[in-house]
């Protein structure tokens, strides 16, 4: 786990920026009133095979990619929240998910308002796992890859690439992570203080981040999205938080 420090800053997506979904977020002004303590990684397959193990957490597809080191996916919030509650009892300290505040704030790390953090597009593949030119060779799928190449063509092992300042892997690609907030009509009533927001519909809960699939015209972004509690994706794993007491 990585302390982040407390701390203000403004939770948006620019309005002029471009590639700017109809789902994504909101802007507003949160205060971090104390630090708190974030994952260093994304959630592994080691990780959650060892719930799978205990009995706990179900087996989940790796889609033949590999486990160990790799980040766990096709994992619901429902089952990430689920493994939260298994470590919790297992270590006696309090894991969860971030909020959609706190996933921001720890992954910006000072760093930029958007669109990768003010990266360059051509240094993007030092910084994370996205659809770059390996990726594209191997899935030629429709959109525009990354003007760069990772080396990778689907997840790779969490911490291959460039940390952030505050020493975080892999908020740039790899897998987007499940959060904790519901999906709000507005921004009016949020949080200020990095709580999750628990209001609006619960069924469709936030996610962060980029993924393998990323590319740069559209969703290589950080702001909130939202997908039904239930879904499994193969680019959609988690991190985690653990309350500082």
């Amino acid at each position: 786990m990585v302390v982040i420090p407390a701390g203000t800053f403004e939770m948006r997506t620019a309005p002029w920026g471009p590639g700017y979904p109809h789902n994504e977020g909101y802007f507003y002004p949160v205060t971090f009133p104390r630090p708190f303590s974030i994952g260093k990684y994304e959630v592994t397959f080691a990780e959650w095979d060892a719930c799978v193990t205990a009995g706990v957490c179900a087996a989940q597809d790796d889609a033949g990619w590999g486990r160990g080191r790799r980040p766990a996916m096709n994992l619901s919030w429902s089952e990430a929240v689920q493994f939260t509650k298994w470590l919790s009892a297992s270590t006696g300290h309090l894991y969860r998910l971030p909020t959609n505040s706190e996933w921001e704030y720890a992954a910006r790390a000072g760093r930029g308002m958007n669109r990768f953090f003010d990266i360059p597009p051509p240094e993007v593949c030092k910084h994370g796992n996205v659809y770059d030119q390996t990726a594209h060779k191997e899935f030629e799928f429709e959109w525009k890859p990354m003007p760069c190449d990772d080396g990778q063509a689907v997840t790779a092992p969490v911490g291959q690439y460039l940390p952030n300042a505050f020493g975080l892997y892999d908020v740039i690609g790899n897998v987007f992570e499940w959060t904790e907030d519901c999906a709000s009509p507005n921004w009016r009533g949020a949080p200020g203080n990095g709580a999750p927001w628990v209001e609006g519909d619960c069924s469709l809960r936030g996610y962060r981040g980029a993924s393998w699939i990323t590319n740069e015209p559209y969703y290589l972004v950080e702001s909130s999205r939202f997908k039904f509690y239930g879904a499994r994706e193969n680019d959609l794993g988690f991190r985690l938080v653990r309350e500082i007491p």
